[in-house]
């Protein structure tokens, strides 16, 4: 298995049938969607795939328990369907997960009322174990008594606990990872894929009082050169950025987004690492946070707050942490000593991209529903929107936009079929097959080709089937078989991301293909190592690593000093 993403410029002659402008998860799905049905399909995104909103999640594909405090049924209907899809499709980057909802005498809702709804969570959830193995299979919920719950989380406070609820929801274990599988996917499925390449405008010819789209003018945000793309249909998925996407067209739509900014923090692991479930923690405030154990730490938010409608590039505050931090530290024991700012080690911000509801204020009860905007209703045609959505629910999204499309401007074209409801992911070492045995087998042949166990672990995760191409690279050069983190990434998967998956820029790497930008901001000397790396094939002369190393640790500093330094400033 190899396959590659060749960020190439000269395949850009001819007509395509789809332009997707965004490389976020519901983007990535579309293009996938689109190509595997024979479709020619290109993507652009102004940064690195699922470098947004897409890399800032909880980590679960997940059906939204709590959306049904706002009775959006439906949401959670489809969602938990899309759960088994995802969980079966890549079997090698998710995990079943155990979650606790707690039960207070003081509980908003009462306990009562949230047994209730886990109920019916399990209800909606009907299909969850048709096909799955034994090892994604999700068990009933059940109660656990207030002695087995302080057992499993010994943590929480236990004045006025009642017990808990437990119930499964799927991890996904590295969003970044599995996005890139998708994408990956679409490539193998004939698509174009570029990333840092921002669409600048749309191709317009004026048809009586319509505009017709013809294709996008985009910008490689690397060299500065400037491309046309010639397409049949644009879909815009740029996520909470759809409206700004539009904006050149010089005329309102009807596209209206309320974004929502949603920041997790990862701190030192509640319960001294012993705690294997994910909590769901409400304080008496009627805030609430998931603590999830992640990667030997724990992962804890999201925030819910309303994003002004100026903010364009949003970072995390020090009021941000300290609404997580005081939602957690109101629900844990006085044996846990309490979370400060301190044990904080990374922060991630995301923006949610919400349907706009009217006036109502809050972002937390707004529907993670999607919608397809046609607008050819507002006069422009041959364009379509992807409003609101989720990561859980992004292939069933680009399945209905496909199907639109194949209604609409792409009525008669000759197409492939294609089943992506049971169709596994690039990576995956079969479609709803246990994983287990698998990724023994990868693991110890990594492990015979010279990587550390502990390496070969992560890569037979993070890679699945495509391991093999580690494999290859390390019997070429053995000295890449080599950690070049503290997270035990070695060198072989900074030469796959550079020229199998596009990556182009530290960050690309260190974030998004390997994983020790995920679980700690990586150290001088780990950017001077992948840099290094990197640099001999994408032709970094000594002073552009040393100038891209210094960029990176000025940008990280700077994303963390909006929380940390400030926070010193203004005590």
């Amino acid at each position: 298995m190899h396959q590659t993403i060749s960020r190439s410029f000269d395949t850009l002659d001819g007509v395509f049938d789809v332009a997707v402008i965004g490389g976020g998860i519901t983007g990535v799905c579309v293009a996938r969607e689109a190509a595997s049905r024979g479709l020619r399909t290109i993507l652009v995104e102004r940064n690195d795939f699922g470098s947004g909103t897409s890399a800032a999640t909880t980590k679960y594909i997940h059906g939204g328990i709590r959306y049904l405090e706002q009775f959006d049924v439906a949401v959670v209907r489809e969602s938990l369907r899309e759960r088994r899809i995802l969980a079966l499709g890549a079997p090698h980057l998710v995990e079943q997960t155990r979650f606790i909802m707690p039960g207070w005498r003081w509980s908003r809702p009462p306990t009562a009322l949230i047994g209730a709804g886990v109920l019916a969570y399990h209800g909606l959830s009907f299909d969850r174990n048709i096909d799955t193995p034994d090892a994604l299979r999700i068990p009933r919920p059940r109660w656990m008594s207030k002695s087995e719950l302080l057992g499993a989380v010994p943590w929480l406070d236990p004045s006025g606990l009642q017990g808990g609820f437990a119930y499964h929801d799927t991890l996904n274990v590295h969003p970044e990872r599995l996005l890139l599988d998708y994408a990956m996917s679409a490539a193998a499925a004939g698509a174009v894929l570029l990333n840092h390449v921002e669409a600048l405008d749309f191709r317009l010819v004026s048809v009586a009082d319509s505009l017709e789209v013809r294709g996008l003018r985009v910008r490689d945000r690397l060299s500065g050169h400037e491309h046309e793309i010639v397409s049949r249909v644009v879909v815009n998925a740029a996520g909470p950025w759809i409206d700004r996407a539009l904006e050149p067209l010089g005329r309102s739509l009807g596209v209206g987004v309320d974004r929502s900014k949603g920041v997790h923090v990862l701190t030192r692991p509640l319960g001294g690492g012993r705690v294997r479930d994910a909590v769901f923690a409400r304080a008496r405030s009627g805030k609430h946070v998931i603590v999830s154990p992640w990667m030997g730490k724990s992962f804890i938010g999201p925030t819910d707050t309303p994003l002004a409608a100026d903010e364009r590039d949003p970072v995390v505050d020090p009021d941000d942490v300290e609404l997580i931090l005081s939602t957690v530290n109101s629900t844990m024991s006085d044996a846990e000593p309490p979370l400060t700012f301190d044990d904080v080690e990374l922060t991630t911000v995301g923006v949610r991209p919400l349907i706009r509801r009217g006036n109502e204020d809050s972002t937390y009860s707004a529907s993670r529903r999607h919608e397809l905007y046609h607008h050819t209703d507002a006069g422009v045609l041959n364009l379509w929107s992807i409003g609101g959505g989720k990561w859980t629910t992004a292939r069933a999204t680009a399945e209905q936009m496909v199907d639109a499309l194949l209604a609409h401007e792409l009525k008669g074209s000759p197409t492939r079929a294609f089943a992506s409801r049971r169709t596994a992911a690039y990576g995956a070492f079969a479609w709803a097959e246990d994983p287990r045995p698998f990724l023994t087998v990868a693991t110890n042949e990594l492990v015979a080709a010279g990587l550390p166990t502990r390496s070969a672990e992560l890569v037979a995760r993070l890679f699945g089937a495509a391991y093999t191409r580690i494999v290859d690279v390390v019997n070429a050069n053995p000295a890449l078989a080599e950690p070049v983190s503290e997270a035990g990434d070695v060198g072989a998967q900074v030469v796959v991301a550079v020229v199998d998956e596009a990556a182009r820029t530290l960050s690309d790497i260190v974030d998004r293909r390997l994983v020790v930008g995920t679980i700690h901001a990586p150290s001088a000397d780990t950017l001077t190592h992948v840099a290094r790396i990197a640099g001999e094939l994408l032709g970094w002369s000594p002073d552009q690593r040393l100038d891209e190393v210094r960029r990176e640790l000025d940008r990280r500093q700077m994303l963390e000093s909006h929380w940390r330094l400030r926070r010193s400033v203004n005590r």
